[in-house]
């Protein structure tokens, strides 16, 4: 089931009486324990129409004749089908973890029993978790039985439910005292909680936190780490421990695969994607390949795995065999074809050197989702590296005329209007004034002073070097501190460049008026050099040097043309 529990969020109080147990079943006339824990047994995962349920329907009901009624509450299946009916969910299919849990805590449930049933040769074969329901990560395994039904299995797993629970009253203290920061005796709760049930991966769990609230060294976790995966392969927090304390000890592949194995647990959470796709593209994604190629092996057809591994193919850089596994999921799963999809293989394309084909790609991801921020920067990025820059700044004007909030909108049109070969001041003075705060758009103010200097100095032109002291005035006046000494230091500069070129002109003219205008210039430079002068020190006490000859040569010549 891919829809989302959220809508059971809102329903409790219309079911009214519905969430306390129901008295229809005379196994449920009596009112709970208030100590009791209340645990919730969910349909079981199947392929097999109507056997998920019935192994759930098995394992709930030995439970509720083996467990101490005062010390267990086993919810009844009315409560529960109530509950999904109610929100309009189908009460014989399995629900994602994530529902799992927003279920359990509706009904109030303390920990819940999950698992998968699937038929045998001989019978069946049942596996089951016990979960706590205030994080679906801390899974504790039942283990994996093959039974004559579903019946035989049950009894199993009650069986090792009864042993499995003897650890929670020591997870439950491992976790209180080590919120109270009481780490020794949290550690000591976890090590009896292992006496008692040998097997444990909950108060394992709850040592390795423990650990890294005392910024335990990363071998101390990685060994802890490492027992929760020998019991659960599957452990989420677990592999999230081990992989951190690889990195840090500098096993970087063994992070990789470990990171990969994390991954397959949870391929849908896009935080953990990132995550892991980071420390791939940091790393050796190489190393991941191996793992997730066996994984789909083993799993022919599972979207999930397939989607780990075409993140991996992309981080790898195996571009031609991650577009066919991106086409190969989406035809198995129309809903792969998500924004995310469309925006990291257009992103895919251009950097396989197919700009041409990474703006394409955005334009079809566009026409499913239309005006998406990153499927637009996608767009006009591609456009942009394809050499289509006069499409990809319309596409930036219609982006923003319809409200669209591109990243960096501002400095992407500047940098496409220069490309472009066009006026960028204009643009960078609307931005700020716009309210732009970022460093980016200053220092395309700066890179515009500096062209429009390097310009002047090659023409030679008075203009230019108006124009240039125009743009520099401007990018000194915004930049930050950083750049405030460049900024001076380029000014400097110019004042220099442009004094010489007037005093040049002034020779031709025998002009007074040009000569005064060079030796302000000459003053003004001795003032900016000696501020901007941290910037380049060296090509300051040059330039300073100049001025010192350029300054009394100015002055001899406004004795002979002004008189």
């Amino acid at each position: 089931m891919s829809r989302h529990f959220q809508t059971l969020a809102g329903i409790g109080l219309a079911l009214g009486g519905t969430l306390v147990p129901s008295v229809a079943s005379a196994q449920y006339n009596r009112v709970p324990d208030p100590n009791a824990k209340r645990v919730m047994v969910a349909v079981f995962r199947s392929g097999d129409k109507g056997l998920g349920v019935q192994a759930a329907d098995a394992v709930r009901s030995r439970m509720t004749s083996e467990f101490p009624f005062k010390q267990v509450y086993v919810l009844p299946k009315q409560d529960i089908t109530a509950t999904l009916e109610a929100s309009g969910f189908p009460v014989t299919e399995a629900l994602e973890p994530h529902d799992q849990k927003a279920l359990a805590t509706l009904l109030r449930a303390d920990e819940y029993v999950t698992g998968t049933v699937s038929k045998g040769p001989d019978g069946v074969k049942v596996e089951a978790n016990l979960v706590l329901a205030r994080d679906n990560a801390l899974v504790q395994p039942l283990g994996t039985y093959d039974a004559k039904s579903v019946g035989e299995a049950s009894s199993l797993i009650a069986k090792e439910l009864k042993e499995a629970r003897k650890q929670l009253e020591f997870e439950q203290k491992c976790t209180n005292t080590g919120r109270q920061g009481q780490f020794d005796a949290a550690i000591a709760a976890a090590k009896e909680g292992i006496t008692a049930y040998p097997k444990s991966t909950l108060v394992r769990i709850c040592w390795a936190n423990v650990l890294i609230s005392q910024k335990a060294p990363a071998a101390q976790r990685l060994e802890v780490a490492k027992e929760i995966v020998a019991v659960d392969a599957k452990s989420r927090p677990g592999l999230a421990v081990m992989a951190q304390a690889y990195k840090e000890l500098g096993e970087r592949d063994s992070a990789v695969v470990t990171l990969t194995k994390l991954l397959a647990t949870d391929p849908k959470n896009p935080r953990l994607q990132k995550d892991v796709v980071d420390e791939l593209m940091s790393a050796n994604p190489k190393v991941a390949r191996p793992v997730i190629d066996q994984a789909v092996e083993a799993n022919p057809g599972d979207p999930d795995l397939l989607r780990t591994r075409w993140i991996i193919l992309l981080s790898q850089g195996d571009f031609k065999a991650a577009f066919a596994q991106g086409e190969e999921l989406v035809k198995l799963d129309t809903s792969f074809a998500d924004t995310t999809y469309f925006i990291r293989t257009a992103r895919a394309y251009t950097t396989d050197s197919q700009p041409k084909l990474g703006a394409e790609f955005a334009s079809k991801g566009l026409a499913k989702f239309p005006n998406q921020p990153s499927l637009v920067y996608e767009q006009i990025m591609s456009l942009k590296n394809s050499g289509q820059l006069q499409q990809a700044l319309e596409s930036l004007d219609k982006a923003e005329g319809a409200k669209v909030a591109v990243d960096n909108s501002a400095a992407l049109r500047v940098t496409l209007l220069k490309e472009l070969g066009k006026e960028v001041l204009p643009a960078i003075k609307a931005a700020i004034a716009a309210g732009d705060t970022t460093q980016n758009i200053r220092v395309l103010a700066l890179q515009a002073g500096n062209d429009a200097y390097r310009k002047a100095v090659t023409s030679k032109n008075l203009d230019d070097f108006t124009a240039a002291v125009d743009v520099l005035k401007y990018a000194e006046s915004v930049a930050p501190n950083s750049l405030k000494p460049q900024a001076i230091f380029l000014l400097g500069a110019t004042y220099v460049q442009f004094g010489q070129a007037k005093l040049t002109a002034a020779d031709a003219a025998k002009s007074c008026p040009l000569t005064k205008e060079a030796k302000d210039l000459f003053v003004e430079a001795q003032i900016m050099l000696p501020r901007g002068g941290s910037f380049a020190p060296d090509q300051m006490r040059t330039l300073m040097g100049a001025v010192m000859q350029l300054d009394p040569a100015a002055d001899a010549r406004i004795k002979v043309y002004c008189k």
